[in-house]
């Protein structure tokens, strides 16, 4: 009982702003016990730690080969598409999973992307979940940017070894951002390279 006086005197002669973190902190924990808060608080840290993704310098850009483009997906509809029928437009290629804290975060940037160059760039969201499990995350969302099904191996220049990772491709075939992680995707950066990409 002495301990926890000692503690409490401790707690008074603190300041304001350090009674709040102290109790902040303890709601966290709380929180991070209790499972049905658990994803949400991981959602809100990814996006919190999420920054704005950087271009890859010019001589290092890899370039998509004709075998790249012959890759195939599905959309929820099950009709097969390659990524050759995107061709002629920058590319927004996205892997994701409704699981996926980090890629939960960063899709409300996506979107307000999507809203904006939606009709002057390609967006191709790919998830290997059951098609009706993203159809319901989206709408009860309100996402409206295309998502589509991973139904054969992913070229070796997409492969990685975690999600979220999107790449976002130039017109002639560079991949001009490979970015890991949640990412601040409207950023004025970003928009600033999707503007470079579209030649406006």
């Amino acid at each position: 009982m002495q301990y926890f006086n000692k503690q409490w005197e401790n707690f008074k002669k603190k300041s304001w702003f350090g009674k709040a973190s102290d109790i902040l902190f303890v709601l966290l924990i709380v929180a991070m016990l209790i499972p049905a808060s658990r994803r949400e608080i991981r959602v809100f840290v990814s996006g919190l730690l999420a920054s704005g993704p950087k271009t890859i310098t010019e001589e290092k850009q890899v370039s998509l080969s004709p075998a790249d483009y012959q890759w195939s997906f599905t959309d929820m509809d099950g009709r097969e598409f390659r990524l050759s029928d995107f061709g002629g437009k920058p590319v927004f290629l996205n892997f994701w999973a409704t699981w996926c804290p980090p890629c939960i975060a960063e899709m409300p940037d996506i979107q307000d992307l999507y809203d904006t160059f939606g009709q002057q760039a390609a967006f191709i969201l790919l998830s290997d979940e059951d098609p009706k499990v993203v159809q319901s995350f989206m709408q009860r969302k309100g996402f409206n940017i295309p998502v589509y099904q991973l139904r054969y191996s992913v070229p070796e220049v997409f492969a990685s070894p975690s999600i979220p990772v999107t790449f976002v491709i130039s017109a002639e075939g560079r991949i001009v951002i490979r970015k890991t992680g949640a990412a601040k995707w409207n950023s004025s950066s970003m928009i600033a390279v999707m503007h470079d990409l579209l030649g406006q």
